[in-house]
């Protein structure tokens, strides 16, 4: 009982410290009110503008813009993993991800060309647009931006008829269009807040745009298009070249009719053709602030990551420049800028190397995982092959196969952490950035299982297991406080092209840190414990666990919201396991209230902070205040249920349990599972795997990545329990007899752990 209550006054003191510095909210008291401009703030969209493709000799007006500009990759993820045109467009729109319902895999159109209403005009079959994406799973609204600019007084000026969809009210009417650059003059800026300029130069060269025989642009000339050849062919590649010089030529018009104090803006809103990739962005003028964007990486409060923004803040970032507040409903940041190097080629170099990453991550993803769980499955089958016959008489077979098998499960175990730590080497500027990701991942993978075989510790049942679980702990720890670089452009951790998250604690990755820690706690606690110091152990547990739920839940640095929830059930399992108390109801039921309040304190004081700096726990908690959140929990339970479909993950989770509690505990020629009698060595073992199992059960209820949280966990958990368990045989040999049920030191694990 004295035990009991110094645990609960450690955790409150713990938790004290731990909520301590919720009560600061910086940046609340001096965020600038947005100032009007005294220009009109345009954007130009290009589906289908890469870095790639941005060269002084290629696209000299565009390169000359750069020079003088903020720039960055965006990410242009909406609904589906391939934005069209008209997908980007009502997606600037809405401020929110939006499709439209004829795009699909298979087409992918350019906006059907607007009805001409006196000066102005309307988009076609805007009303379908609408009520779409009304009732879609992210419930866009598309026509925001248009009402925001009229309900504030302003007036829209649309170039094409992709504009006409970005600008448009929720009726799908712009005040002022024109068919084409050609006709733009100056004088069509007086008066205007915002224009939207679409240059599909690119996009026409592979796709068709909806023919209405009755629209016809007042002031362009309808010319009979001859097909264009396939993409890839060297008539194409030249096309193409004259499309960029084309497009090149629209841009420097439309920067010569600008009026002073105008704002531009130029982004590659969508692809032109194939999948989705990162695009270019453009921002140049004078922000509300006062700021100028010039020769800077852009940024914003949705990346938190120099050089890298989303398409969704476009329509943010047009409102903030304007002098207007995002209504609610619009899940964008404004975009700032931070430093670049003075060498315009030596930046837009580093945007291209990103956009290297992201592809080559993205096309390996797949195939990744595939060869992660064929990996896996091997491990167990060879694993259990290799128990079956463990019993060899030739002692010296015996204990190659014993130690093979101890080598192998260290190394499965350390493959997710390996994933990250291959992102020290720069492999995406390799000429074959493909394989070098590979070897570097496999030579990170032998270093690791290197380290926990080199010293001392390789001796003892936990030493090798805990120096695995302690790296992948504390390099991702690292990597948190950091900027997560690790997790970016990583196989297990996440990409901008995908658009699950920029920054913080991927769903994956919280798999793996939260197994890792745990693991790690229950191999520091094995020593203490056999000493007899258990408060020390709990001390230690609780020191560890807390500073890992801070580094996982801060706005900033993990930002994970399921993750805190989902990893405190786990925890309290296991310090309750290895402080001698039984696991009960009411005490997790207190324990998980108490962090559900924590985390919604959390959200509530990011919520306070300005709308353009809340993080994703502002984000939550302004939906829940709104009484939108319904829609993101919808969505999440939907995602969580459907990952159930990835027959590959769920099948690597049943395979590792199985092999957990069937193969490892099937009782041998010893007459008792080598899983238990691991437990009678190690006691602590059984905690830090019963709270990894709760964990991961928890993670796959509260997170959208559903199965694979379980997946990823039970792949560094069960390697691990494998390789303690051909320790335990190699000491004992086949001819052991069973001792009953007490370990070395004549204490069983249930009496050492307090349950049972």
């Amino acid at each position: 009982m004295a035990l009991g209550r110094w645990l609960s006054r450690a955790g409150a003191t713990l938790a004290t410290i731990c909520a301590a510095p919720l009560l600061w909210t910086p940046g609340a008291a001096i965020q600038p009110a947005p100032k009007a401009p005294s220009g009109p703030v345009v954007l130009v969209g290009v589906p289908g503008l890469s870095w790639q493709e941005i060269a002084p000799d290629r696209t000299p007006n565009l390169w000359s813009l750069a020079e003088d500009s903020a720039i960055g990759d965006m990410s242009i993820r909406t609904v589906t993993s391939r934005t069209c045109p008209v997908d980007g467009w009502l997606t600037v729109s809405a401020g929110q991800r939006a499709s439209s319902e004829r795009q699909t895999y298979s087409i992918c159109e350019l906006p059907a060309r607007p009805e001409i209403d006196g000066a102005g005009a309307v988009a076609r079959d805007y009303a379908d647009h609408v009520s779409y994406n009304a009732s879609s799973k992210y419930a866009a609204q598309v026509g925001l931006l248009g009402d925001t600019v009229h309900a504030n007084g302003g007036r829209t000026l649309a170039v094409g008829p992709g504009a006409v969809l970005a600008a448009a009210d929720s009726d799908g009417r712009v005040d002022h269009y024109l068919g084409g650059v050609r006709s733009l003059k100056s004088g069509d800026w007086d008066g205007v807040t915002l224009g939207v300029v679409d240059l599909d130069d690119l996009a026409s060269l592979y796709l068709e745009r909806p023919v209405k025989p009755e629209a016809v642009e007042p002031d362009e000339v309808e010319e009979e298009e001859e097909p264009e050849p396939s993409p890839g062919s060297a008539e194409d590649r030249q096309n193409r070249q004259d499309r960029l010089e084309s497009l090149d030529a629209d841009i420097a018009a439309v920067r010569a009719t600008l009026p002073p104090g105008a704002t531009l803006m130029v982004a590659g809103i969508s692809v032109e053709a194939g999948t989705s990739s990162l695009n270019a962005a453009l921002l140049h003028g004078v922000g509300p602030a006062g700021e100028n964007f010039d020769q800077g990486f852009l940024t914003s409060e949705s990346t938190r990551r120099a050089g890298l923004v989303a398409l969704t803040d476009i329509t943010t970032t047009l409102l903030h420049t304007m002098g207007l507040e995002a209504p609610p409903g619009m899940v964008g940041r404004a975009w700032h800028e931070l430093p670049r190097p003075p060498d315009t080629a030596e930046a837009v170099n580093e945007l291209v190397e990103f956009t290297t990453a992201a592809e080559v991550v993205e096309s390996l993803t797949a195939g990744f995982f595939s060869g992660l769980v064929a990996l896996q499955l091997l491990i167990y089958l060879a694993a259990a092959l290799a128990l079956k016959h463990y019993s060899d008489r030739d002692r010296s077979k015996r204990h190659l196969v014993l130690s093979t098998t101890r080598v192998v499960a260290l190394a499965g175990a350390a493959f997710p952490v390996s994933s990250y730590l291959a992102n020290l080497i720069p492999w995406w500027s390799a000429p074959v950035p493909h394989l070098t990701l590979l070897g570097s991942v496999l030579l990170a993978d032998a270093v690791v299982v290197a380290l926990a075989l080199a010293g001392p510790w390789r001796r003892h049942i936990l030493g090798p297991i805990t120096v695995v679980a302690g790296i992948t702990t504390l390099v991702l720890f690292v990597d948190l406080c950091t900027g997560a670089n690790l997790q970016m452009n990583s196989p297990t951790g996440y990409t901008p092209i995908v658009a699950g998250r920029f920054y913080g604690l991927g769903n994956i990755a919280f798999a793996t840190f939260a197994t890792g820690m745990l693991m790690t706690i229950a191999g520091l606690a094995h020593p203490l414990l056999a000493k007899g110091r258990r408060g020390w152990a709990v001390a230690m547990a609780l020191a560890i666990g807390t500073a890992t739920l801070f580094v996982i839940g801060w706005p900033g640095l993990g930002t994970d919201f399921g993750g805190v929830l989902a990893i405190v059930p786990g925890l309290a399992v296991t310090v309750l396991m290895l402080a001698g108390l039984r696991v009960t109801l009411v005490r997790m039921t207190v324990i998980s209230g108490a962090a559900v309040a924590v985390i919604g304190a959390l959200a509530y004081l990011d919520y306070l902070r300005p709308p353009n700096e809340r993080s994703h726990f502002g984000l939550f908690a302004g939906q829940v205040l709104e009484g939108e959140a319904w829609t993101v929990v919808a969505r999440k339970l939907g995602a969580m249920l459907g990952s159930l479909g990835n027959w590959q993950l769920t099948l690597l989770s049943a395979c590792a349990l199985l092999f957990l509690f069937v193969v490892l505990n099937k009782p041998t020629n010893w007459r008792m599972g080598v899983l238990q009698q691991v437990y009678d060595y190690a006691p602590t073992l059984r905690a830090g795997l019963t709270g990894s199992l709760v964990t991961a059960l928890a993670g796959f209820a509260l997170n959208d990545s559903g199965i694979a949280i379980p997946a990823l966990a039970l792949t560094v958990a069960v390697p691990l329990t494998l390789a303690a368990c051909t320790w335990v045989l190699q000491r004992e040999g086949p001819t052991r007899e069973p001792a009953g049920s007490s370990g070395p030191g004549g204490s069983t694990a249930s009496r050492v752990l307090g349950v049972g």
